[in-house]
């Protein structure tokens, strides 16, 4: 899947009342529900992209230390904007960084591309076939469910609408 709709799942997620449970929720969501996606910085080398594109990063090892490592870079940020909230929780940033990967390998494996969820202990392709790289359709589904699930407080001007402002903190 694309970006777009990665990260409307994590926000999507966030709304649906995963952004109550610690500082930086929604936030964490979003860039966890991106994070496999670290390994397009290839295009950067002279690897071809193919060789690394939806491979390590997308494998269990990243599906484990990326969770990890991003769950504590948000805990070591939220402790940086207030010390002494108490609404700081490093169990739920991982918990959420977990679900936010989970979804990005999922949606990954559901589109026509695939994934390579073994490597690096193989190199077989997996592919659910059933969406488009690029879906439209979820798009519209996600960013509407992620409006209305603000209750009524949405209003769609300046920053008071922007979805990766964390309300609950």
């Amino acid at each position: 899947m694309d970006n777009v709709c990665h990260t409307l799942v994590g926000v999507a997620a966030a709304r649906a009342g995963l952004n109550t449970k610690t500082r930086l929720a929604t936030v964490t969501l979003a860039v966890a529900a991106n994070l496999p996606d670290i390994d397009v910085l290839v295009f950067a080398t002279d690897i071809p992209s193919v060789a690394f594109r939806r491979g390590w990063t997308h494998g269990p090892v990243a599906h484990v230390l990326l969770p990890i490592a991003l769950a504590g870079v948000m805990w070591v940020v939220a402790g940086r904007i207030r010390p002494a909230s108490p609404h700081r929780s490093f169990r739920w940033l991982l918990a959420l960084s977990f679900i936010g990967v989970g979804t990005h390998i999922f949606l990954d494996y559901l589109n026509n591309y695939g994934v390579r969820l073994l490597m690096p202990f193989s190199e077989r392709w997996f592919y659910g076939d059933a969406v488009f790289i690029v879906d439209v359709w979820l798009w519209g589904m996600l960013g509407i469910g992620a409006l209305l699930a603000r209750g009524g407080r949405t209003r769609l001007r300046g920053s008071a609408w922007w979805p990766l402002r964390c309300t609950s903190s």
